[in-house]
């Protein structure tokens, strides 16, 4: 085979770097989540402040393999996703980042559900609106009531 060959699997792809990018980062929290003096994996109540970022850390890690290996590479189309959906979905997150202090925690997870539904997915509305309540009652159910986690209330919280 020439040197720079078409085969996929000689070359070095946006999505293996991508990868590598993933997995060096996940492998950074995790260090730096093991080397703080202040912030325990478990304690005597349960799950200490860094259980949630090394769960995460560590599945970030075991999903960046699946971009590093080589196989046969997706296309857009063939997901089903578009390129102004990801925008989309981004702009999306973004305001979710945005709103979740200023509006609450719980409403503005309810609108990203209903929007991203409508705008991103295009489904109807009925349908988001009723995945959008039941989402966020189901947030609420875990994260308040069985793990006690005091969500952002905003401005129309208590």
């Amino acid at each position: 085979m020439e040197s720079g060959g078409s085969d996929q699997g000689s070359r070095f792809s946006v999505e293996r770097f991508f990868g590598i990018a993933l997995a060096i980062l996940s492998l950074v929290c995790i260090f730096n989540l093991s080397s703080s003096s202040y912030l325990v994996f478990w304690d005597e109540w349960g799950p200490g402040p860094s259980w949630l970022p090394y769960v995460l850390s560590g599945i970030l890690l075991v999903l960046s393999v699946f971009l590093i290996v080589p196989r046969s590479r997706t296309t857009f189309a063939q997901l089903g996703a578009s390129p102004p959906g990801t925008v989309k979905y981004i702009v999306l997150v973004l305001a979710l980042a945005w709103a979740f202090p200023v509006i609450g925690g719980l409403l503005s997870l309810c609108l990203f559900v209903m929007i991203e539904m409508v705008w991103v997915e295009k489904n109807k509305w009925s349908i988001a609106i009723a995945t959008g309540l039941i989402s966020t009652v189901v947030v609420w159910v875990i994260f308040v009531k069985l793990l006690g986690v005091n969500l952002p209330l905003g401005p129309f919280g208590t």
